[in-house]
This record gives structure tokens, sequence and C-alpha cells, in this order.
């Protein structure tokens, strides 16, 4: 009895583990989109293998040693996301370089210059620069040397020209809107810097001239509002850095979604990983419901299947036992039967 009990559940363990096995695998994993933490854990993983102690810290000398503190910051920023340690005497020499007296030396003929010509690699220059497009006086120097260059037969940044108009108009709805359109407008000088200034790739350039000769507004608009979250969640020269490493309008909104999770490493990481930071944007597999129910239903069934076979085993081993009695009794009543009384 108990070893055809065991050999039913075994049975039914075995069907029923098979119609969960094959439900498991027809059933293909659900894919979601990564949190900001796991976003986070993924970039440092990656730039950790890229950027070690030695490496950073080589980076942020070098900085120092050319004057360039803010370049060191991004270096410093990257630290911390990945968790190494500086050598203090290089966060000693960072202070000194960004207290208020040596910045204001440092960045005011820079800021200058960069609000003048609407260029520079520094970042006092950068905000010049940026300062002088939000305030639409950049705008109207750019338009006006293009359009003389096309009065007087010269060749024409096509690019420059239609930015610059735009930015006339972004700059009126900023200030229409009450600041509605900024991050637009801040979108716009950041390509208008970045072509420039040749950060900008040749295929997001054809990907950003091909939405201005089809006349999709809407998308250069998005487009533009992305770049300026990007820079928004790091800063202008850390949205000039991203830039470098992006081959097509299509990739703004996954550069805001890295940016807006891991903050002011962003530009540390392009400068590190390239493209490859994007990497972290990857969707996450997770089991359907329906995999899930699939997974318990086998686990009980193979319990189950447990189970019956050692209830088998045991009805076996009694039947083994009574057969083992039966001949070991029929012998015993040969060996009297042979016995002569």
């Amino acid at each position: 009895m108990i070893r055809q009990i065991g050999i039913g559940l075994a049975g039914s363990a075995a069907v029923a583990g098979a119609l969960s096995a094959a439900v498991l695998l027809a059933v293909p994993d659900e894919l979601r989109e990564p949190t900001d933490e796991e976003i986070r854990g993924s970039v440092a993983a990656t730039v950790r293998t890229l950027a070690p102690r030695a490496e950073l810290e080589r980076r942020i000398a070098e900085s120092l040693n050319s004057g360039d503190p803010e370049d060191a910051e991004d270096w410093f920023h990257l630290a911390e996301l990945t968790g190494v340690e500086i050598d203090p005497a290089l966060r000693r020499r960072f202070d000194e370089q960004t207290a208020p007296l040596p910045t204001l030396l440092r960045s005011a003929a820079a800021g200058a210059s960069g609000f003048v010509t609407g260029a520079g690699d520094s970042t006092a220059a950068t905000v010049g620069a940026f300062v002088s497009d939000l305030t639409v006086v950049g705008d109207l120097r750019d338009a006006a040397a293009q359009t003389g260059n096309m009065l007087q037969g010269e060749p024409v940044d096509e690019v420059i020209l239609a930015l610059s108009a735009a930015g006339i108009g972004l700059t009126a709805a900023t200030l229409a809107t009450g600041g509605t359109a900024l991050p637009v407008k801040l979108g716009a000088s950041v390509v208008k810097l970045a072509h420039k200034t040749g950060r900008m790739t040749k295929g997001f350039a054809r990907s950003l001239a091909d939405l201005g000769r089809l006349g999709d507004t809407a998308k250069l608009n998005r487009s533009l509002e992305s770049l300026g979250a990007v820079g928004k969640a790091t800063s202008p020269r850390g949205a000039l850095t991203v830039m470098r490493s992006l081959d097509h309008v299509d990739d703004l909104p996954r550069a805001e979604r890295l940016a807006t999770a891991v903050g002011k490493p962003t530009a540390g990481v392009f400068k590190v990983a390239g493209r490859r930071a994007l990497d972290g944007l990857a969707k996450v597999a997770v089991r359907s419901a329906a995999a899930v129910w699939a997974l318990a239903a086998l686990l009980i069934s193979a319990a189950v299947g447990f189970v019956g076979l050692v209830l088998a085993a045991l009805g076996m081993l009694g039947t083994l036992r009574m057969l083992w009695r039966i001949v070991a009794g029929r012998s015993a009543v040969s060996r009297s039967a042979a016995t002569p009384p």
C-alpha cells in the first residue's frame, strides 16, 4: 500500500514538474528600467576598474599643476562615486586653489573672454560664454557675425546661425513663460559652445542638422531640453564633456537619465568610460509572475516527488523483507525435513 502511494505521488510530481519546467522555459523574463541606485552601482563598477586610486590621484595632480581645479573637481567627484580615498595633500591643494581670491583672479579674465567670444576651454570661460548666450548677447553677436559672412560672400556656419536664431526666440520664450523654457535655452547654448570648441561629434552634428532640415521642432526642443537637464545635473562644462561621447541626438535621453541618477560625477564618468557609461542603463531582467509560479510549482513537485520516492522505497523494502522471510522460512522447513529423526 505504501509503495503504491509513493509511486502515485512520484508519478504525479513528475508530470507536474515537467509541466512547470515547460512553462518556466517558455515564459521569457520581463525587463524593467533600472533604479537610480542600480545605475550608480553599475556605473561605479565600470569606472572603478578604469580609474583606480593611482590614476585618479595622477589626474588630480595634473589638473592642479596646470591651474585647473575645476577639472580636478571632476576627478574628486568620481572618487566619491567609486569610494576611493584620495591623498589628503591633494585635497588641501585643491582647497587652496578654489579659495575665493585665487578663484576670482583666475576667473576674471577668462570669464570676460568667454563672454565676448562665446568660446573657451576653462570653466570660467565656459561660464562667461553661457552667460552671454543666456542674456541673448551671445546669440545676437553670433547671428550678426554669420550674417556678415553671408553678405561678404564668406563661409557661413549654418549650425551657429540656426542655433543663434533659435536662441533669440528661446530667450523671448523663457521670459514669456517665467523660465519654463530655460532648460531648452540652456541646451541650445551647450550645443552651440560644443560646436564652436570641437566637442560635438560628427554624427551628433549630422543628426541635429537632419532635425533642422526636417523641421522637427518638437524633437529638437526635446533634445535640447534633455541636454539642458544634463547641464543642470552636472554643470554646463560637464554637459560639454558628455557631448564628446554622443553620436546622435537619440543618445540624449539616456545621457539625461544617467546624469539624473549619477549627478556631479557624470562628467568624470564620461571622461574615463566614454560611451561605455551608457551601459549602466541596461534594463534589468526579472522573472514574470507566471515564471515565478512555475518555479514554485517545480520546487513543490520536486519535494512531493522526493517524498513519493522515499515512500516507494520504503514499500519496496517492506516487500523485500517479506519475501526474505518467506524464503528463509521455506529453507528452514526444508532443512528440518531433511534431518533424520
